[in-house]
């Protein structure tokens, strides 16, 4: 009986994020709802967005949805 390796390789870079920011202005404060994140996702890759209530979940894939822009970094 033959096995096989059920893991797919993983293919080319579809989502590469380095050291984006999202500041939001709420009156004189400044909120920092993303401090230099850094992700690479590839074609077969399966992940997951995990943190505490106000870690920046939401606005992490709002920015991959193209939904919202970085304050800095890049996104390609």
């Amino acid at each position: 009986m033959e096995t096989r390796n059920s893991i797919r390789p993983l293919g080319p870079v579809v989502i590469d994020i380095e050291n984006i920011t999202k500041d939001y202005v709420m009156g004189e404060e400044v909120v920092r709802a993303l401090r230099g994140v850094t992700l690479q996702i590839h074609r077969n890759e399966y992940i997951a967005i995990m943190g505490p209530s106000g870690s920046g979940k939401s606005t992490l894939m709002n920015m991959l949805g193209c939904l919202d822009t970085p304050s800095s970094g890049r996104y390609e």
